[in-house]
């Protein structure tokens, strides 16, 4: 069900690349063109510089990171158990979040492997 859920993301313009790992850097789930590996500790490590920044500023809690430029990511954390990173190029990284919010309900009650 999370591969299919997944792939939805692949429908929107310039997404290559949907992944959801767990809290601890653990990957669920990835679907992308065949022989990509998923960015997992890129992702890890974007994740864990943007949390700094906003807790050495005291600023809140991070609910995404966008990356934009010709590689485009979005990071958002689902859940404080679940985050997701889409990664594409040339697309409207606003829709990228739109269709994740659309998708939020269904990706935070996943099942943890």
């Amino acid at each position: 069900m999370l591969q299919r859920l997944l792939s939805e993301f692949l429908k929107v313009d310039g997404v290559v690349q949907a992944m959801m790992m767990d809290d601890r850097g653990a990957l669920l789930s990835s679907v992308g063109m065949e022989g990509q590996t998923p960015p997992i500790q890129q992702t890890v490590n974007l994740t864990i510089a943007a949390l700094d920044a906003v807790q050495h500023h005291d600023q809140g809690d991070l609910h995404e990171l966008w990356i934009e430029g010709e590689q485009q990511m979005l990071i958002d954390i689902i859940t404080p158990y679940r985050i997701m990173l889409l990664r594409g190029t040339k697309g409207n990284i606003a829709r990228w979040r739109h269709s994740m919010d659309h998708f939020r309900p269904q990706l935070a009650t996943t099942q943890e492997m």
